[in-house]
């Protein structure tokens, strides 16, 4: 996830990180790092003479190590040279576009610069069609995933069932949740018992599982005129095809639009990739599984802007999902 809002930092965190990667850069490619987006990772907008920009992104510690970043920024590299709208990453003095920064006093991080993007993030409460775009996109990145050979040592998470909510879940235990009463507890342990089954038979050929985005929300996009650029890859990785329909719904999966979206999302998507009925069938399962990954992840950072922002009643609509799910709800609305 990447879109929460600004918190501040302690002293000599992962700002002085920032300040400090500055050095690693040629004269004209410095300024002073604002933060405009905590979460995984800090990012930060660095704003140089003559009006242009970068993005400074400061790893997290732990969460990706050298050659999952690398891995990521080749990705990147062929998708750009395939015609697809997504950053460019910028290099240091020494030719590198990764770097490892200590400063006194902070552990180190990652840290890597991106060019600027200039655009808008869609809306789907001012243009529904917005997920008929993000649908297209999507399709045409599966299409270079499909066909892509990827070099030697690449390496991405795999977001798996077990990986998601399992008790190797990488954004924590949904368990830990307050305000979870037994019955909801078991509503939701009942909803991903079922979805663990549903995805082992649906299994994990490679036409169905590969390298996808993750979280390719409108969130992620930016328009500008008739070009659409994809951002934020920090969570790509090896997973079902179709989760990346189920993160296009983040934290609004029980929304009264939201089988709106999906039709939308849907229509974008086959006008460049078939959809199988048993696609189709198992979206309910990843759903209430992102859903459920979510509610994980939001435990995980109670401290941050969003998920203060998010209310007491999100946590009750997870298990409203998990509900809809077992009973076929679900399935209905999205005609599943």
């Amino acid at each position: 996830m990447s879109d929460v809002a600004p918190a501040p930092f302690r002293a000599g965190d992962p700002d002085a990180i920032a300040r400090a990667a500055m050095a690693l850069y040629p004269p004209a490619e410095r300024g002073v790092p604002r933060l405009v987006c905590l979460s995984e990772n800090a990012t930060y907008r660095i704003d140089l003479p003559g009006g242009r920009r970068r993005v400074l992104r400061v790893h997290r510690p732990g969460y990706h190590d050298a050659t999952e970043i690398r891995s990521e920024l080749a990705w990147l590299d062929s998708l750009r040279a395939a015609g697809i709208q997504v950053p460019r990453a910028v290099c240091a003095m020494d030719g590198e576009r990764l770097h490892h920064v200590s400063t006194p006093g902070a552990s180190g991080r990652h840290v890597v610069m991106f060019e600027w993007i200039d655009g808008t993030e869609p809306t789907p409460d001012i243009d529904p069609g917005s997920f008929a775009r993000l649908g297209r996109i999507t399709a045409r990145l599966h299409q270079h995933s499909r066909a892509w050979r990827r070099p030697q040592g690449f390496r991405r998470k795999v977001w798996t069932h077990a990986t998601m909510v399992g008790s190797a879940a990488a954004w924590g235990q949904w368990q830990a949740a307050q305000g979870l009463d037994p019955r909801a507890r078991d509503t939701i342990t009942h909803a991903m018992a079922q979805a663990g089954s549903e995805l082992a038979a649906y299994g994990d050929g490679g036409a169905r599982f590969g390298l996808i985005h993750a979280d390719l929300r409108l969130a992620n996009l930016l328009i500008a005129g008739e070009r659409t650029h994809i951002i934020d890859f920090d969570d790509c990785g090896f997973s079902w095809f179709m989760q990346d329909l189920a993160a296009a719904l983040s934290f609004f999966e029980d929304h009264p639009r939201m089988p709106h979206w999906v039709a939308h999302w849907l229509r974008g998507y086959e006008t460049m990739t078939p959809v199988e009925r048993a696609d189709l069938s198992i979206l309910p399962a990843l759903i209430a599984q992102r859903r459920v990954q979510l509610l994980a992840w939001a435990t995980s950072h109670a401290h941050t802007a969003q998920v203060q922002a998010l209310g007491p009643q999100w946590g009750t609509g997870c298990v409203t999902v998990c509900r809809d799910y077992l009973d076929g709800r679900l399935a209905r609305r999205i005609g599943a």
